[in-house]
Formats: structure tokens, sequence, C-alpha cells
């Protein structure tokens, strides 16, 4: 890799003023190590944010809020008893247990694409500043690619994550150079284009404090709960995951929240899905008419077109296991 400064500031203030001018920000490192083996990126200078005190990865309840670090490892989140179940599930199930050793929040919803033409520098990619996207062409490897507004950039979102926070409605703490300021999670999200690398809406010199997000436990009627498929039991990215947020009365679901990941450039709620459940006495015929509702207005590539079946699936088996968490 190039050679680069190393900077290790101690506040998240400092490390927003140690950014611009083409620094790069470093968490557990997971994603930027291996973009800068590949040259990916080739940065004079590294931030990395390992000398953040101890509140920037403590997990804490207040009330029916739960405040996460953006500096908090996924082992931590997994062993939480404070945060909703299905964060708990998401993060228990990412990749290794050495790898959810080092990887924080904050890093999993900001991780570039894992794509394998970004990744090598030997393809074209739209997000490097080509022409044109080369999964969207005749013959390019699509298996792993998105089946929601996949033009000009046909890339998955990679947080297993970011799914079980939208159905938590999470709320990010953002410093930057201009002070704090709160991003509520739908609009953290960039549709891709040309020469954007990230998938985000932050500027090169945002750094996340923390998440809130509301606890969505049973006391309060909420049931939960995560789904993924990937192509084996063992360490790998999803093909598709699911997060659910179910509140119930009298039988009836009065109030839904489905988020998908792997399947779009970003992490993607689905209206139609949450529209097929409210209203509805819950039933596995019902889970199934969501799981159906989810890939409407799919556009799968004829290298993925078995993705659709697999969102039907994933909606329908979280659902059912949320609501038996009455």
């Amino acid at each position: 890799m190039q050679a680069f400064e190393l900077l290790r500031p101690t506040t998240p203030e400092a490390a927003s003023r140690a950014l611009g001018d083409g620094a790069l920000l470093k968490a557990g490192g997971i994603d930027v190590l291996g973009r800068l083996k590949e040259r990916v990126d080739e940065p004079d200078r590294v931030v990395s944010l390992v000398d953040l005190g101890a509140d920037h990865a403590s997990i804490a309840r207040d009330g029916d809020k739960v405040r996460i670090g953006a500096a908090a490892t996924l082992s931590r989140i997994a062993a939480s008893d404070v945060v909703p179940a299905s964060l708990r599930e998401a993060t228990a199930q990412a990749a290794s247990r050495q790898i959810r050793n080092l990887a924080t929040l904050g890093g999993n919803l900001c991780q570039h694409t894992r794509c394998g033409y970004y990744r090598l520098r030997s393809f074209p990619c739209l997000k490097r500043g080509d022409d044109a996207c080369p999964v969207l062409a005749d013959g390019a490897v699509q298996e792993t690619a998105g089946i929601f507004a996949n033009r000009p950039c046909a890339c998955a979102h990679p947080s297993s994550l970011a799914p079980a926070l939208g159905t938590a409605d999470a709320v990010l703490h953002v410093v930057g150079v201009k002070g704090t300021r709160e991003i509520a999670f739908a609009d953290l999200w960039a549709a891709p284009s040309r020469g954007r690398a990230s998938d985000t809406t932050l500027a090169p010199t945002d750094v996340i404090s923390h998440v809130v997000l509301d606890a969505r436990d049973a006391a309060a009627g909420w049931r939960v709960a995560h789904e993924e498929i990937r192509q084996k039991a063992a360490f790998d990215w999803p093909l598709v995951t699911c997060a659910v947020a179910l509140r119930a009365d009298a039988g009836k679901v009065v109030e839904a929240s489905v988020w998908l990941g792997a399947v779009a450039p970003t992490p993607m709620r689905s209206a139609a899905a949450e529209a097929a459940l409210v209203g509805k006495p819950f039933d596995e015929a019902v889970a199934a008419k969501a799981g159906e509702a989810a890939v409407e207005g799919a556009t799968p590539l004829s290298g993925n077109r078995y993705k659709v079946q697999l969102v039907e699936v994933a909606v329908r088996r979280a659902l059912v296991k949320a609501w038996g968490r009455a």
C-alpha cells in the first residue's frame, strides 16, 4: 500500500479537524485496510479512532431509548441485553468472531461496497469515476448485485446492522467541522453516482459520535427479528438481510417496519410489505403476502433473479420469527 501519515486523535472533534484533503478515516479497519492494500484508496493521511475514550464505545439505555457509541464493537453489541433483539441477532451473525471483536458500529454502517469490480482496480467502476457500472454488462458477475434501484450502479449495500437500526428509528449524532448535528437513519444514505465511493450523505470531515435508537422491547408491545440468507453458514456476506419490527393489538398488526439489506445500493425500507401487514390479523399467509409485496418494483439482472425469491423468504421468516416472540 502507499505510505501514509497515521494520526490518532482522542476526540471526535479532533478527528474531524484532521480529516479533509483526502485523509481517510479508520475505525476497526476491516473495510479500510482492504481498500488500502488493493490501492482503491491511496491517502496521504489516515485518521485512526483507536484512541477515542470509552464513552465512544459504550452502550446504555435511558427510558425507551438506547445509546450506542459508534466505536462499540459488534461483539459488544451482540452481548448487550439492552439493544433490540434484532440488532443482537444481526451483529452475532456478522462475519467471524475475530472480525466482530474489531469491527465497529460506525464502520459497519460506513463501509464501502464489497463489489469485486469496485475492490479491484484492474476493473472499471462507476464509483471510482469510470463511465459505467461493469456489473450491468452482459456476461458480468451479477450473483451478489442489487435487485432494486440498480442503475446506474448495481452494487448491494453490505451492512448487516443497517436494517435492524432502520426498524428501530435510529438517529445518528455526527461531529463535523461546523459542530454537531443529528441525522435520521433514512437520511444517511445517498444513491450511487459517478466518482462517489461512499454510500452515505456524510461529509469527508464528518465523524459519527453515537447512535440513539428506540429500544423496541416486548414491554412496549414490540416484536422484532432479523433474518439473513447467505451461501454458507460460516463467515460469508449475506445475499439478503431483513429486519422487522411489529406492534400488535388484539392479534392485529397496528404498526410495522420492514427493512432490507444487500439488495440495493443502500439499505431499503419496504413500504409495500408494511402496508400488507398493518391492520390485519397475523398469520403465516399474511407474512407470505408481505414477502411478495416486498419484491414489488424489483429489477433483477440476468445473473441474480434468484434473489427475488430470497427476499420473499427472508421477509416471511423474519415476520414469523418476530411474531412468535410475544
